[in-house]
């Protein structure tokens, strides 16, 4: 069997011929079968790679929940160790090759209510977002828009 894009240059080829009706329908009708044959193959492709591209979609969600619950886990030792150490009465310990020292804790502000914040501390953020939709109307309406110009994407398969 040969590739898409052979069997494809072969429909276009015999199109363009000199033949005799009844021989080139003959002939389309057989490569066309072969032409269905070989897209039939490759969308059972897609398909196949479209579910193992799910499945590794959802391992990676569980690897990233167990990666999590063991950033958790280390977490919550490292609190037990410094309080632990705290109740004892000791900043720091020497444990075999590891040596821990219990830092004071870091002062940080809460915000609890942004809106009443003078302006002096609050800080504006600002975002400029093109409005494509309204662009490309009225680029293919005829106008010019600096900046911008309409190009044309690649062809879609649908698959149904």
């Amino acid at each position: 069997m040969n590739a898409l894009y052979q069997i494809a240059n072969d429909f276009a080829k015999l199109s363009d011929s000199g033949m005799e009706p009844e021989m080139i329908a003959d002939t389309l009708d057989g490569i066309e079968w072969e032409l269905e044959a070989k897209v039939e193959q490759i969308l059972a492709v897609c398909k196949n790679e479209s579910a193992y591209a799910e499945a590794l979609k959802e391992e990676s969600k569980r690897l990233a929940e167990r990666a999590k619950a063991a950033e958790n886990r280390v977490a919550s030792m490292k609190e037990y160790v410094a309080a632990s150490l705290e109740t004892a009465g000791k900043k720091s310990l020497k444990a075999g090759i590891h040596q821990v020292t219990v830092r004071a804790p870091i002062e940080s502000v809460e915000i609890t209510d942004e809106g009443s914040l003078p302006p002096e501390y609050v800080e504006y953020v600002t975002t400029v977002k093109a409005d494509k939709l309204a662009i490309k109307h009225q680029l293919k309406a005829g106008n010019a828009i600096p900046g911008a110009s309409l190009k044309l994407g690649k062809p879609t398969l649908l698959i149904k």
